[in-house]
């Protein structure tokens, strides 16, 4: 029994795959009898045998007659379809090539190189303006000791003599 189950199941296979073939080979057949004949002999037997074989001949004529009663589609695209598509082809193209750009990263970190720009120059500039004044530099005094027995130069004047000096003239 079992045997027979199984190549019962086998023929309604083969069937159904030589049905499909006549069926998209371009066959205008109207009824199940001009589908049929387009089939082998074999499958011709087994559907004269098998309900399911004839009922499955029965839907797709069915189905067909269905979507014929659709109205055709236009197989030429609408003519905002061509320029939306390839818009959207440049627009992801762009977007590819700025992420690839070395300086893609700028903008990113922009406003944290400004900030940190911002705390830097607070700084400095905090620092510079809290800066002590160094002590003046030690000038020589006028009882120096010359550095050699005819070193006949005289000390050097500071600056608080050379204003003196000049004051003194101005009167």
């Amino acid at each position: 029994m079992w045997n027979l189950l199984k190549k019962n199941r086998e023929a309604c296979g083969q069937f159904q795959d030589e049905l499909e073939t006549a069926a998209s080979a371009g066959s205008l057949a109207a009824t199940p009898e001009e589908l049929r004949a387009a089939l082998t002999v074999a499958c011709q037997k087994h559907a004269s045998s098998c309900e399911e074989c004839r009922a499955s001949v029965e839907e797709l004529l069915s189905a067909r007659a269905l979507l014929r009663a659709l109205p055709a589609r236009s197989k030429t695209p609408a003519p905002w379809f061509a320029p939306r598509v390839m818009a959207a082809i440049a627009a992801k193209e762009a977007e590819l090539r700025r992420l690839g750009s070395p300086w893609s990263a700028v903008p990113r970190f922009a406003s944290r190189l400004a900030l940190a720009s911002a705390a830097t120059l607070l700084v400095v500039s905090t620092w510079v303006y809290q800066r002590p004044i160094s002590a003046p530099a030690k000038e020589p005094s006028v009882e120096a000791v010359p550095e050699s027995l005819f070193d006949s130069s005289q000390p050097a004047l500071s600056q608080d003599d050379i204003l003196v000096s000049l004051a003194e003239r101005a009167q």
